[in-house]
């Protein structure tokens, strides 16, 4: 049997982000108060895009000026063990322990992570004020600019990590400083204009505290309706022409309909996007009838790129069951 080895590529750029005025709003707010933005809303619905997005943005905007922002975020994956000083540097005590007889400076084993990163980079890498920490591993790789440079800091799924971690976690980004114990040195962000935004995103799995939330600006990401998701699809897709326009409402209905029907995982935003762009490979979007029936000649190619979308046994057998019953 031969495997196609071929790509489907998605349009990544960050600017062709759909955002509606509200969340907009929102983002403004949060950069007016200097609050952290906090962001909920299913898996897949664009909380984690939209960093990438307000990175791009302001830095079309503030190219030129001083202290103009980075156009990518920096990036912190919250985990079930996180604390709150892993969001400025990394110790790896472990391998250095494991390393004594090799004679490598402590500094070999820390690494700054995303809001040490941002708050190192207000004062930019050329900086005195770095000395310190020119020698840890990711110093010239981490800062990417010598002149200062405001960012964006994304704290990817927060709910994720220990129930004190948030309430530490503001407390620590209210001060914008930390200290490197293991160098008996400590940084705090540059006295100029450059901004660090934060923006925070939660899958609702469980709750956070209410000392935390007070502090933050909050923004509720809802599933987009039918028509956000064309308008996401023209973008992403390059779907613009008027062309697309009707082949879009049907394969939105179906996934609306898949997605009505599936009872243990229902599809997101970005698998709408993934089966979008299989369909149009496959060139499934323009037979004679969308969606094909059971019995058309492509009907088992459309079957398989419902994988795409339906991501359990259960919910598969019952919506291949509904179609074939009407």
């Amino acid at each position: 049997m031969h495997i196609d080895l071929n790509t489907i590529r998605l349009n990544n750029n960050p600017i062709d982000y759909v955002a509606d005025e509200k969340l907009i709003k929102a983002v403004e707010i949060a950069i007016a108060l200097g609050k952290p933005l906090l962001v909920s809303g299913e898996p897949g619905t664009g909380k984690t895009k939209l960093a990438d997005y307000v990175s791009a943005q302001l830095a079309l905007q503030t190219t030129g000026q001083t202290n103009s922002f980075l156009d990518k975020p920096f990036m912190f994956n919250t985990k079930s063990t996180s604390v709150a000083n892993d969001l400025f540097y990394t110790y790896d005590a472990v391998s250095h322990f494991r390393s004594q007889q090799q004679n490598l400076p402590t500094e070999a084993f820390i690494e700054l992570r995303a809001l040490g990163l941002a708050i190192a980079q207000t004062h930019g890498r050329d900086s005195t004020a770095l000395t310190p920490f020119r020698q840890l591993g990711n110093f010239t790789t981490g800062i990417s600019d010598a002149s200062p440079r405001s960012s964006v800091v994304l704290i990817d799924e927060i709910d994720k990590a220990p129930r004190e971690f948030p309430n530490d976690l503001l407390n620590e980004i209210e001060h914008y400083g930390f200290d490197m114990r293991e160098l008996n040195a400590g940084l705090r962000k540059a006295g100029n204009d450059a901004r660090i935004i934060i923006i925070m995103t939660s899958n609702s799995e469980k709750n956070l505290p209410n000392a935390f939330l007070r502090r933050c600006v909050f923004y509720h990401i809802e599933f987009p309706d039918k028509e956000k998701l064309k308008a996401i699809a023209r973008l992403r897709l390059r779907m613009q022409d008027p062309q697309y326009n009707d082949l879009l409402d049907k394969a939105i209905d179906e996934f609306n309909r898949i997605r009505n029907l599936a009872v243990n995982k229902k599809p997101s935003t970005s698998e709408f996007l993934d089966w979008m762009n299989v369909l149009e490979h496959f060139k499934l979007l323009g037979y004679s009838h969308f969606p094909p029936q059971a019995g058309d000649e492509v009907y088992d190619l459309f079957d398989s790129t419902r994988s795409t979308l339906i991501k359990s046994l259960d919910d598969k057998t019952m919506i291949s069951n509904k179609q074939t019953n009407t």
